[in-house]
């Protein structure tokens, strides 16, 4: 390793004793947001439901009849697609 003239010089560089700071994490917060410097703390995401079971992906291109239909009734019984689907698999009877 090649020598840059330090020594043990390194090792005697010691942090100065201060006292921990007095202001509030919130004051440093709002403080550093008006600087334009965003929080590194995790966002929680909010979620609009959960699902109850894992999904799968279902691509199929059906008629644009068909599709306007589907995607009508859904609307109309305030439906996310993957509901609908079930919804009328329900009153198929379909096992």
């Amino acid at each position: 390793m090649k020598d840059l003239g330090f020594g043990n010089r390194l090792a005697s560089i010691k942090p100065d004793n201060e006292p921990e700071s007095e202001i509030s994490d919130r004051k440093l917060d709002e403080v550093a947001e008006r600087h334009g410097f965003t929080s590194r703390e995790p966002t929680q995401k909010i979620v609009r439901r959960k699902e109850a079971e894992p999904s799968a992906n279902l691509n199929i291109r059906p008629p644009i009849s068909t599709y306007n239909r589907f995607v009508q009734w859904a609307i109309d019984n305030k439906l996310s697609y993957p509901e609908a689907l079930k919804e009328l698999m329900d009153r198929a009877k379909v096992d």
